[in-house]
């Protein structure tokens, strides 16, 4: 249960959000997880601290505060996956790799994203953008984690499915093999009769 009533910054109650949002996320309710999440990221307007001189200290909290963030938006964007919203999340994606070009795991949401919606060219010109920028700037290919989702997707692995379209192709896969059962089982006296 979180409680606000006591708190006095926004930033208290942002990292109380993202701390329940987490745990959410933990327990697998990723609905709560994703409300949870946009509520903490709704509370930021700009940069961390913007209007305040920052000192060595100060400084350290502004990018601890910034580096939450991106984090937040991470998990967020992961609950909001997990719950189905691939849809909705992919003009978001796309800015956030163009603020963030070298953000894998905002990439890998995208081509998740993207490839759930069916869009699979789309979702590989990502990783093929990604890589030539990686290899540009700094002389480095993608993560594992990365070139493995290229894989899959390259696969057409099933488990890149949200979670729901997956559990109603196996009901369809299960329905047609016992079809399937029920004429074999039909057949089986004739069968044995000509055999």
């Amino acid at each position: 249960m979180l409680s606000t009533a006591n708190v006095a910054l926004d930033s208290t109650e942002y990292e109380m959000l993202v701390a329940t949002g987490n745990a959410a996320i933990q327990r697998e309710e990723f609905v709560q997880a994703s409300d949870l999440l946009h509520r903490a990221v709704g509370l930021w307007r700009g940069p961390a601290l913007v209007n305040v001189e920052a000192g060595e200290l100060l400084g350290a909290r502004i990018v601890h505060l910034e580096e939450s963030l991106l984090c937040a938006l991470e998990h967020r964007i992961y609950a909001d996956l997990q719950r189905g919203a691939h849809h909705t999340l992919v003009p978001e994606l796309t800015e956030l790799t163009t603020r963030h070009p070298l953000h894998e795991n905002f990439h890998r949401h995208l081509m998740l994203a993207l490839y759930r919606c069916g869009r699979r060219a789309e979702s590989l010109a990502v990783m093929r953008r990604l890589r030539a920028r990686l290899v540009e700037e700094l002389g480095l290919e993608p993560s594992p984690f990365l070139v493995q989702l290229e894989q899959d997707i390259l696969r057409g692995e099933p488990s890149l499915d949200w979670p729901r379209l997956r559990a109603a192709a196996d009901v369809v896969v299960r329905q047609a093999d016992r079809r399937a059962m029920r004429h074999v089982v039909h057949l089986a006296p004739q069968m044995r009769a000509t055999g």
